[in-house]
């Protein structure tokens, strides 16, 4: 097997492995730093696939527009989470992860009726252009290495969003708050914070970083389907558990590695055992590092 084929199968993951990670931010902004494991994170990635869809749908064929639409869409979604399914619970961890679950099905199979269960295509905002990273394209037989704008776009976002997430919770008041929230309700109350919109902050920004995965997914793919996101969510909490809760950068660092270990297995022929790969290294990791491969990040463990 030749070493370009190699090399461009490990760009593909990191690509791949930067929506992951995208994925698992967003993730850990709910449950590594306010302790809600968000059942329904995956339906915000799919309605955000869906708004650009919906956007061209109506007539506005713009990719830029439907992305607004898109992100706005899952904005929506995580607000509508947090008062429906969250709010209610009042706290209690396993209601409010039945509730989120409920939740995730009731609008997946949503769109599922509206679209038939068939893969939508998906528009792109350019055409993938191909650029030679190593080797020469006149040279036949020669070893060559490609990467594409829409790769690179990938990884740039990715890296953006993790240092913008770990910027927004360590730099800004709100962020301060969230992790404020994250040690104590209480105390939080007590030095003027409110609880409440906290929360609310929290599950809008992280529903918008699943909106712009779902159209970064899509992109990447071509198409989009109602139940994506479940599927999307599954590696999400991978990488999520494995980087450890609460850790941002260390989901940019896993979730790229997932990515190529998948890309690796898929070009060498084993895609069966893709998934198998990714919930047994999960798996590993509980039980030998359950704290997670980079640490635990965003709560403290209180004693009394």
């Amino acid at each position: 097997m030749q070493f370009g084929f190699l090399v461009e199968q490990v760009l593909i993951g990191i690509a791949t492995g930067a929506i992951y990670a995208i994925i698992a931010v967003g993730l850990n902004l709910i449950f590594g730093t306010m302790n809600v494991l968000n059942m329904a994170h995956g339906s915000a990635i799919m309605i955000g696939s869906f708004g650009v869809l919906l956007s061209y749908y109506v007539g506005v064929e713009n990719f830029w527009i439907g992305c607004a639409v898109g992100i706005v869409l899952a904005f929506l979604t995580g607000l509508l989470v947090e008062r429906v399914a969250v709010r209610p619970m009042k706290g209690n961890w396993w209601n409010t992860k039945i509730a989120t679950i409920g939740m995730a099905f009731v609008l997946e199979n949503l769109v599922t009726v509206i679209t038939e269960g068939r893969p939508q295509l998906y528009p792109r905002p350019f055409n993938p252009v191909y650029y030679v990273v190593y080797g020469d394209i006149k040279t036949p037989g020669g070893t060559l290495i490609e990467i594409s704008n829409i790769q690179l776009m990938l990884i740039a976002l990715s890296i953006l969003m993790v240092v913008g997430m770990v910027l927004f919770l360590y730099r800004t008041a709100t962020g301060k708050a969230i992790r404020v929230v994250a040690q104590s309700p209480d105390i939080a109350r007590c030095v003027g914070i409110d609880v409440k919109r906290t929360i609310v902050v929290g599950f809008a920004v992280s529903a918008t970083l699943a909106g712009i995965a779902g159209i970064l997914n899509g992109v990447t793919f071509g198409s989009t389907y109602s139940f994506i996101g479940f599927q999307l969510i599954l590696k999400g909490i991978v990488v999520l558990i494995v980087a450890g809760i609460g850790n941002m950068r260390g989901c940019l660092w896993v979730g790229m590695l997932l990515g190529v270990i998948e890309s690796l297995s898929v070009g060498l022929g084993e895609s069966t055992y893709r998934d198998f790969i990714a919930y047994s290294g999960m798996v590993l990791v509980l039980v030998f590092r359950p704290w997670g491969l980079f640490g635990e990040e965003g709560r403290v463990q209180r004693e009394v």
